[in-house]
């Protein structure tokens, strides 16, 4: 080993290999041709590089394989694509899980989570009409202000996210921070768990809860029609424009002592604010209006509550879309076993350790960058290496 391999292997030390060489392996008996941390290994470098799938994760190997050996024990070379195929399907998402979230949770533990976003995300591509096979659903917690995926839990084929948000939020630290969800989430069990756990929640309000819907937006109206007149109300406006359009939102927060008594209001733990947020978009040919209602366990702050409500959309824009359109997620036809879910696994992993890499290139020429730059690919890596 040269004095310039040096640096390589202790960067590869304290990350891919410290958070993933406990994987249990999925193999049954002694003769395994291939580690599990060098498929590992390998597969995550891959993917950073630019690889979309098991074929591109092989042909990465085998272009750099004079230098992958210089760090990884791959005495019978290059696993094929079919070995990356079938081990990443056998692997448990668990255990890949629990690596993910140990590196994660590395990197987290010194920043400041103030806004954690949970929202749904569908693999398209995993779906398979023959053997009747439901495209893979998976629920994320994202970090808004850090750009970072902080656990995916999978949606199991029978059931929905409402089953799957209260596993997610439990491999989520979210002690002091707000986190927001859209309709599907509105329920009283995860309102709970959030304040249970010392966070705080926003919550789309729609026709998942009909009545309480309808008493809001009623009394809404009322209000708006009597100009506030005696209400204890917190109003935010903003106004920005870009891509040939002019969006205003306008925000009312209100205390829930103003109101009524809800409907089943005392099951809401936490329940504190309500909140009207009308958004108007006018466009080159036409001016559209949205208006859409929230509950709340803030303070009624209607500035704090725009930034909130505003910032719950970057996981469709910075994830959801990166994922798709970077990665390629959504044209993945793997479908065998654990495959897709574990891929999207370290696609996220992906994702989070790009955008941890400070130069302001996007991630798809970082992708680029790192798949003919191994000094670069080294740096991404270091960027996400917790300080011991």
């Amino acid at each position: 080993m040269t004095d310039l391999e040096e640096p390589e292997v202790e960067i590869l030390r304290k990350s891919v290999i410290k958070h993933f060489q406990d994987l249990e392996d999925p193999r049954v008996g002694s003769r395994k041709a291939h580690s599990l941390v060098a498929i590992i290994t390998i597969a995550i470098l891959a993917i950073l590089s630019g690889a979309e799938g098991f074929v591109g994760i092989e042909t990465y190997g085998k272009a750099k394989q004079e230098w992958l050996e210089t760090f990884v024990e791959i005495p019978n070379g290059i696993p094929s694509h079919d070995t990356f195929g079938r081990v990443l399907s056998q692997l448990e998402p668990e255990e890949l899980n629990h690596s993910f979230l140990d590196w994660i949770g590395s990197i987290t533990e010194k920043l400041n989570l103030e806004l954690i976003h949970v929202d749904g995300k569908t693999a398209k591509g995993s779906y398979d009409r023959e053997s009747k096979l439901k495209a893979l659903h998976s629920v994320s917690a994202w970090s808004s202000e850090h750009g970072l995926v902080l656990a995916q839990q999978k949606v199991q084929s029978k059931s929905n996210e409402i089953t799957a948000v209260p596993l997610l939020l439990k491999l989520v630290n979210f002690k002091g921070a707000v986190v927001t969800l859209d309709a599907m989430g509105t329920q009283r069990e995860i309102a709970q768990q959030i304040k249970q756990g010392q966070g705080d929640y926003v919550l789309a309000l729609k026709g998942n809860h009909p009545r309480l819907n309808q008493q809001v937006k009623t009394w809404f109206k009322q209000a708006q029609a009597q100009h506030w007149q005696g209400i204890d109300y917190s109003y935010n406006r903003t106004t920005e424009s870009g891509h040939h359009r002019l969006e205003t939102r306008e925000v009312w927060a209100v205390p829930v002592n103003q109101l009524p008594s809800l409907h089943r209001q005392s099951q809401w733990l936490g329940l504190t604010t309500v909140v009207m947020v009308c958004t108007h978009r006018q466009l080159w040919n036409k001016t559209t209006t949205e208006v859409r209602f929230y509950i709340s366990s803030l303070e009624a702050d209607a500035q704090w509550h725009n930034q909130v409500i505003r910032s719950h959309w970057s996981i469709e824009n910075s994830l959801h879309w990166v994922l798709d359109v970077t990665f390629k997620e959504d044209a993945s036809r793997v479908r065998q076993g654990h495959g897709a879910e574990n891929l999207g696994l370290l696609r996220r992993l992906s994702v989070n350790l790009l955008k941890r890499e400070p130069s302001k290139q996007s991630l798809k020429m970082k992708r680029y960058r790192a798949g003919i730059d191994n000094s670069f690919l080294m740096k991404i890596l270091s960027a996400s290496v917790a300080e011991s």
